[in-house]
């Protein structure tokens, strides 16, 4: 069994020398021993069992430090706490308003990490665990009603398993201060998108590669004001947000998550980083949560191409006519009933304010896919004038994809309001496919590293604030609306900015095979309803001539 910590009498956490990359090695190791006590479970059922338990050692890490806080201050003579009465300090500790004033809760005894760690080699632990998940959930209902549903006892997880992950999450480097480094929030978003990585094309459900969040971020500048992701996942572009304004408290975060674990996920990952969030369960297509929002700005990365692949496409029939988000400045859009691209990107759009902008991830073939509907909804949004800007990245950046994405900015500010210039009439264009290096430890996946998301996010800013960025050959270039119409509304980069355009520009062959499958199959069906038809009108004619 690990062993505990010690705690002194001014603290919890210990000071140890640890360097950025020392952590990044730390929490790694972590990551590896949680694996080493996997056993058969399959990843996506085993981040079931290890991140709420990353949730509980959090709780209860916050709440000894501010316990061990107070009870400093209460001995410390000139604190404003200070005092020598027993039953005001006993007061004073026990205080929920204290421990809530820094985002903290009391923790029951029968949930606090110690009992469990003391318990951990117990025949029942997985039966303690679950009553601990209730004991919390019971204890603080509004604030954590749903988001601890007893899981222990009836899982496949061996009594072994639990105790080496309760152990592991009991080592003293949780306690120690790693430079102000907030180590149990960084453990919980690395084992995120390690789960994620495991899980193939299920974890982009819930996770964008970091690189790709950061540079959205940096391009939008969110600052002050709503921002809203209603396919918001674990939450990533929320917490990224607001470590861009250094935890200025100036943000509200609005969301909705269709999947219930994966909107767990994400009201543990805000509660972890000290964040409040409006973030509802539901599906956005057909039942928005937030209906009647208007945000300053947009974050999400929305799935790729959702409803390609199924007979049943994703939905689109069941879409009321009168619904608002198929208006654009008054002219009603299509739909694509076998991909739900387009749908999200007017659900964006619907969802802006008077000045807001949106910026999203979508797979680079929505640039310049000519059916019918897609090719509507680009037109649009170019001659309506909200295109902004289109920043075109490499494949390889998800680790569940191949498909290279692009990054799309829509704005209802491009008349000059909300403090940026007037840019009217102008798109820029960025072409990133070159940015980006393999991840050490990866032979697959790509990330973009601090000084290309500042290169990219630069131009974007001055685009926005200053001036039409120089024609950069190759990168970067503004076009005009009317060239645009001229490439009948394709949004490619490499069109614009002089470099060459490439088959990899779209979807990979095995993404697009199966939609090029369909589409000959519904030729078929169609050249068969022709013969009928005809077959139909040759025995009219025939019966005509008797």
């Amino acid at each position: 069994m690990a062993q505990k910590g010690k705690r002194g009498h001014g603290g919890l956490r210990k000071p140890v020398k640890t360097k950025g990359n020392g952590v990044v090695a730390l929490i790694r190791e972590l990551w590896q021993a949680a694996v080493g006590l996997r056993d058969s479970i399959e990843p996506a059922d085993y981040k079931r069992y290890v991140l709420p338990l990353i949730f509980l050692r959090f709780l209860s890490l916050r709440y000894q430090r501010r316990r061990a806080e107070l009870e400093r201050r209460v001995n410390e003579p000139g604190d404003e706490l200070y005092t020598k009465n027993p039953k005001i300090i006993r007061a004073i500790v026990n205080d929920d308003d204290e421990y809530r004033s820094v985002g903290a809760f009391r923790v029951p005894e029968k949930a606090s990490w110690d009992y469990l760690r003391t318990h951990a080699r117990a025949d029942n632990i997985k039966v303690i665990l679950d009553e601990a998940l209730e004991l919390l959930e019971k204890t603080y209902s509004r604030q954590l009603k749903g988001l601890l549903p007893p899981i222990y006892a009836g899982s496949n997880l061996d009594n072994e398993s639990v105790a080496g992950l309760i152990n592991l999450f009991s080592k003293d480097v949780f306690e120690q201060d790693h430079n102000g480094e907030d180590l149990i929030g960084r453990v919980y978003e690395y084992f995120i998108g390690e789960f994620a990585n495991s899980e193939g094309k299920r974890g982009g459900e819930y996770f964008t590669p970091n690189s790709i969040v950061r540079t959205l971020v940096a391009m939008l500048e969110p600052n002050e004001g709503v921002v809203f992701d209603p396919c918001c996942g674990s939450g990533g572009m929320f917490v990224q947000s607001d470590l861009f304004t250094k935890h200025n408290r100036r943000l509200s975060f609005v969301g909705q998550e269709s999947k219930e674990f994966t909107y767990r996920l994400c009201r543990m990952n805000l509660f972890i980083h000290r964040l409040d969030g409006n973030i509802q369960l539901g599906n956005s297509y057909f039942d928005d949560k937030h209906a009647r929002l208007k945000a300053d700005y947009i974050l999400a990365n929305p799935p790729f191409n959702d409803g390609s692949k199924g007979d049943q496409g994703w939905g689109a029939d069941r879409l009321p006519d009168k619904d608002s988000r198929l208006v654009v400045n008054g002219e009603r859009m299509p739909l694509s009933p076998r991909n739900a691209n387009t749908i999200w990107i007017l659900h964006f759009l619907s969802h802006l304010s008077e000045s807001g902008t949106a910026g999203f991830v979508m797979a680079t073939g929505e640039l310049s896919n000519g059916e019918t509907a897609r090719l509507a909804v680009r037109r649009a949004l170019v001659e309506h004038d909200y295109v902004d800007c289109i920043v075109q990245l490499s494949g390889q950046l998800f680790a569940n994809t191949q498909i290279p994405c692009g990054l799309w900015f829509i704005s209802k500010n491009r008349s000059g309001i909300g403090g940026f210039r007037k840019r009217a009439g102008e798109i820029l264009f960025v072409d990133g496919r070159k940015l980006g290096t393999l991840i050490p430890g990866s032979r697959k996946q790509k990330q973009l590293s601090a000084e290309e998301v500042e290169q990219v996010a630069s131009v974007y800013q001055r685009f926005r604030r200053e001036r039409a960025p120089e024609p950069a050959a190759g990168f970067c270039r503004v076009a005009t609306v009317a060239e645009v119409r001229e490439h009948n509304y394709i949004l490619t980069p490499g069109r614009y900015v002089g470099a060459e355009d490439t088959e990899s520009d779209e979807e990979p062959f095995d993404e697009r095979f199966p939609l090029l499958v369909r589409r000959l199959e519904d030729e078929f069906a169609r050249s068969v309803r022709l013969q009928e038809r005809i077959s139909a009108m040759l025995s009219r004619m025939d019966y005509a001539r008797q």
